[in-house]
């Protein structure tokens, strides 16, 4: 069971980049749950675009979040902490992926995904980084994939080689930020819920996970409060597994 001090994570700003995607609901749920003062970052590309205007998640407040430069993701954290104070934690949500075979996969294609996938985020982790270190407290959580870690899965080139360098960076970083008492770790998951929703018949899916089943959503906001809470001070630069035993390090 996941462990917090009591009301940890009352009054505690956390920016949610991403958190209408994905296992994104669940991950705001949890720390708005918790108490915490939540701002979700509505990406300016993709899905997420299309979410600029609608209402926020419950108990959250929706902030524009434009990572295509230093200075854009300066005034984007800016907001963020004007709605709910100086982060303590922020949080990358993982976007859904387009799929197709590596050949047929045009080159701007490959640039487009690098760019938003993984420099976007580098340079978010930056920023938010440098501001927590100066503040001696941070906790820095970007959601990726098994596909970054491992790279077995077909028709995924661009997502999974953005994820695996999102990975590398963010253990770079844990080791330059250990000093200032902010972590920097990963959270790979691999067939959730909110991946085969559309599915009707997940039998064949769940055949190569050893627990017989996807993940939940609630898991991995679950994982999230770990890994943003006090107890996991001790651990930086790590990816955890979420994929029910199909990977295992």
């Amino acid at each position: 069971m996941t462990h917090q001090e009591p009301n940890e994570f009352a009054g505690a700003a956390v920016i949610i980049v991403g958190g209408h995607l994905g296992t994104g609901p669940a991950v705001v749920s949890a720390f708005v749950a918790q108490g915490a003062k939540v701002a979700v970052g509505v990406l300016t590309h993709g899905l997420s675009a299309q979410l600029a205007g609608k209402e926020p998640l419950p108990g959250s407040h929706n902030v524009v979040a434009d990572l295509s430069s230093d200075t854009a993701i300066a005034a984007f954290l800016d907001e963020c902490e004007d709605r709910v104070g100086p982060a303590a934690v922020l949080v990358m949500i993982a976007p859904p992926v387009k799929t197709a075979p590596v050949m047929d996969i045009p080159e701007a294609e490959f640039r487009r995904v690098i760019d938003t996938e993984l420099v976007g985020p580098i340079l978010c982790l930056r920023e938010a980084g440098r501001r927590m270190a100066g503040r001696s407290y941070g906790r820095l959580i970007s959601f990726s994939s098994m596909s970054g870690k491992t790279g077995v899965h077909p028709h995924v080139a661009p997502y999974a080689a953005a994820k695996g360098g999102l990975i590398t960076f963010s253990r770079t970083l844990a080791a330059e930020l250990a000093p200032t008492g902010v972590t920097v770790n990963v959270i790979a998951t691999a067939l959730f819920d909110v991946q085969v929703a559309a599915m009707a018949d997940t039998s064949q899916v769940v055949k190569g996970i050893p627990v017989g089943r996807v993940g939940k959503s609630r898991e991995a906001a679950h994982a999230a409060l770990f890994l943003a809470s006090q107890d996991a001070g001790y651990v930086t630069g790590e990816t955890l597994n979420l994929s029910g035993g199909r990977f295992m390090d």
